[in-house]
């Protein structure tokens, strides 16, 4: 056994079930100074008594769950606290371990529960070492998670040791509430910090330079990572620096907020954080959690009179009071707050008065970073494809980015999950979309109150964009938006409130214009540029389809191909009739569906016409880049038509070999014509109905395609994506993760119980 671990200089060392000074002594031989040795509370007096100049770092265990709530490098775990083990995945905060080494039941248990880590990649031996008389078997664990908004100071120095070096450091802060029993901290609770943004690493640094237990929340004036309120600034950011420019010294020698600034901010955190757990009654939204943590009424009364406001503590009465102080968080803050508060959403007003029909409007913050890498016009680019509809799109002035910066996004403009920020918001695009897109499972659950999957589509293809051209080390988030049309008006509102007249009667003039037409019977689908609608015409049925006003070039290529190409290529139908906006063709019937395999597959018949269709206008000249199955109807009587010219190419010079055609392959970087959005290329737009690889499908003869189809079916049965073997397997891989998940899950919950039962046990 060796004497002493390999410990890097400064490792801070919790001894959980000390029982005198022993350990710390040799520690502190080898440099390990940083140390704090907590004890039963009934064996406390008689640890002192052993440890000497050492008694000060012997302090009673504050909670039976304390060795997941702590800030420490190293936990030493007693004998009789071995059951800890058990949960060794709670303990992701630590860099290593160290079990004493026992005998009997306890000990046995500790080499279980150490199997289990090491079995589960948890914990990696370094090696036994005797410390204090007692030998410790010492495992590093995985890299422990980064720093949170939840951090712990030590003991040995209590509220009036950190309060002394907060002022020695200069740093500007302020514990925010429950300061009048200072330095006193009751047993479970915590000191609530707001510090300035430049301070927060320094504060961290003091909190995290020893051991600690004593919980502090820490929140930085812009919500920065770690520092932050569910993803922003605790309060906003203005009213923040309010309370840090007028903070006062209390008489435990912390700075904490001037009166006025006591009486608002902790409102605020009674109406927008805490809600229904605050103890406020309200006159509508039902009644509060019943023993709330702390008596807000009467705290907020009591402030109330100190500044002679006349304040009845209901929780709507509250909100007005904010209100007329200007301490209601602006709205995109209080939607934000919603997630976490349900009462927060009953203080935000209806979206009825927002809406434009079927349409959505979304505002896009580029921020300061991105113009550096994506040029304003490029990322107007991507919104249009995306079938955004710009109605203004300006730089902002230092009021307006000043305004935008303090006033959205719950004031937090940091990097986030990125390397580095992307800046404060120097430009906006205001942009109408036709055909908003029900987010997604995912998506929803990651962003609550988008309405639109087009917007966060649109904002991924920017940053993709970024990572194109940025080293990952440099990377930001390069755009925020809106995630809805009340929250888009709430945006212009703060940013440019004289352009929110001409932005709304501009939205209201374009979305009026892209509904269904007179006469539609049936609307067959509504897309990014055009909705399609089923006419009555004065001849019968008729597709109409009809262009969002900012897409005529669309229309422009579907009114070409019908007039120039519908008298030479049989496939392309006649032009009925068109308007400034739309055109309409006969309405075919189309037997497409009808007509695929029990496998997917097109007739082969039908497959080659496709490709003859499109052989033909290469011929021409030009390029369906859209061109995919879905884009050809079937009639029984009128035969192959194809219905979709949006994307239509002509070549000005020699046209690519048909076989390279950009419909079938897809574009290459040198293409310089629009481009739908979604995967291109022939497997992901042609394999699925043909069956056939390429080249056999351009230039294989009937019999070769027969047997390469033949082929793909038979790869179809056993190999491919879907396939009855590849599904059975896809079905045992989930049984097994869900069986994983389930045992995981089980485990984990007699874990628990079984360390709590250890803790019990101690705590008696």
């Amino acid at each position: 056994m060796e004497p002493t671990p390999a410990l890097p200089p400064g490792t801070r060392v919790l001894d959980l079930g000390a029982r005198d000074g022993a350990v710390a002594a040799d520690l502190r031989a080898v440099g390990l100074d940083r140390y704090l040795g907590l004890v039963e509370p009934g064996r406390l007096a008689a640890a002192r008594r052993a440890a000497g100049d050492l008694a000060d770092r012997l302090h009673p265990v504050p909670t039976p769950d304390v060795a997941a709530r702590c800030s420490t490098d190293l936990l030493i775990l007693r004998a009789d606290r071995a059951r800890v083990l058990w949960t060794v995945r709670d303990l992701g905060h630590l860099r290593y371990l160290a079990v004493e080494h026992g005998a009997g039941i306890s000990g046995l248990e500790a080499r279980l529960a150490v199997l289990v880590g090491r079995a589960g990649g948890r914990l990696a031996p370094l090696g036994r070492f005797v410390w204090g008389g007692r030998a410790f078997d010492l495992y590093r664990l995985p890299p422990p998670h980064g720093p949170a908004p939840r951090t712990y100071f030590s003991p040995v120095w209590g509220a009036t040791g950190l309060a002394t070096r907060l002022k020695e450091a200069g740093l500007r802060y302020a514990v925010l509430r429950w300061f009048e029993s200072l330095p006193v901290i009751e047993p479970g609770e915590d000191l609530d910090l707001l510090v300035a943004d430049d301070n927060v690493d320094a504060l961290r640094g003091i909190l995290e330079s020893e051991p600690g237990t004593m919980p502090v929340d820490l929140y930085s004036v812009s919500g920065l990572a770690a520092s932050d309120y569910q993803g922003a600034a605790y309060y906003p950011p203005a009213l923040a620096e309010q309370v840090l420019d007028r903070a006062v010294v209390h008489e435990s020698g912390f700075l904490v907020p001037s009166p006025q600034d006591h009486l608002h901010s902790l409102a605020y955190h009674a109406v927008y954080h805490k809600g229904r757990r605050s103890g406020l009654p309200s006159r509508g939204l039902g009644p509060a959690e019943p023993a709330p943590e702390h008596d807000y009424p009467a705290e907020l009364r009591r402030l109330a009179r100190g500044q002679g406001v006349a304040l009845d503590p209901w929780y709507e009465d509250v909100d007005a009071y904010l209100g007329s102080v200007g301490w209601r968080p602006p709205t995109d803050a209080l939607r934000r707050l919603s997630s976490g508060n349900a009462w927060a959403r009953g203080l935000l007003a209806s979206d009825h008065d927002a809406r434009l029909g079927d349409a959505e409007l979304a505002v896009f913050l580029v921020r300061e970073a991105t113009l550096a890498v994506v040029p304003a016009e490029q990322v107007e680019a991507v919104l249009d494809r995306f079938g955004f509809d710009v109605l203004l799109a300006t730089d902002l002035g230092p009021t307006a980015r000043e305004r935008a910066a303090t006033a959205l996004r719950g004031g937090n403009w940091g990097r986030g999950p990125f390397p580095r920020s992307g800046g404060d918001p120097v430009r906006m695009v205001v942009a109408l979309h036709y055909a908003p897109e029900e987010p997604y499972d995912w998506l929803r659950e990651r962003y609550p109150h988008l309405t639109n999957a087009e917007t966060f589509e649109a904002k991924s293809e920017v940053r993709r964009l970024v990572e194109q051209r940025v080293p990952e080390p440099e990377q930001f988030n390069p755009l925020h938006s809106s995630d809805s049309t009340a929250e888009a008006w709430e945006y212009l509102d703060v940013i440019a409130p004289d352009a929110v007249g001409t932005v709304r009667a501009e939205a209201e003039r374009r979305a009026a214009q892209h509904v269904a037409p007179p006469g539609t019977v049936r609307t067959l689908s509504v897309g990014r540029r055009a909705r399609v609608d089923v006419v009555a015409g004065t001849d019968g049925l008729v597709v109409r389809k009809t262009f969002a006003p900012p897409f005529t070039r669309f229309l422009d290529r579907e009114l070409t191909a019908l007039r120039e190409l519908g008298g030479r290529v049989a496939a392309v139908p006649p032009l009925v009739a068109a308007g400034t906006d739309w055109f309409a063709c006969p309405c075919y019937e189309d037997t497409l569906g009808a007509a695929r395999s029990r496998t997917g597959l097109l007739p082969l018949a039908v497959v080659r016409s496709m490709v003859d269709v499109l052989r033909e206008l290469h011929g021409l000249g030009y390029d369906l880049v859209d061109a995919k199955p879905g884009n050809f109807v079937l009639d029984p009587t009128h035969g192959l038509k194809v219905v979709d010219f949006e994307f239509l190419h002509r070549y000005d010079d020699e046209p690519p070999s048909f076989a390279r055609a950009v419909g079938l392959v897809g574009p290459g970087p040198e293409f310089r014509g629009d481009v739908p959005v979604g995967e291109m290329g022939y497997d992901a737009r042609w394999l699925a109905a043909t069956g056939l690889p390429l080249d056999v499908l351009v230039d294989g003869s009937v019999v070769t395609q027969h047997l390469a189809r033949a082929r793909y079916r038979l790869r179809l049965l056993t190999v491919l994506p879907g396939s009855p073997p590849r599904r059975v397997a896809r079905r045992a891989r989930a049984s097994v993760r869900h069986a994983r998940w389930l045992a995981t899950s089980r485990y984990t919950e007699w874990a628990r119980r079984r360390a709590a039962s250890g803790r019990e046990t101690g705590a008696r």
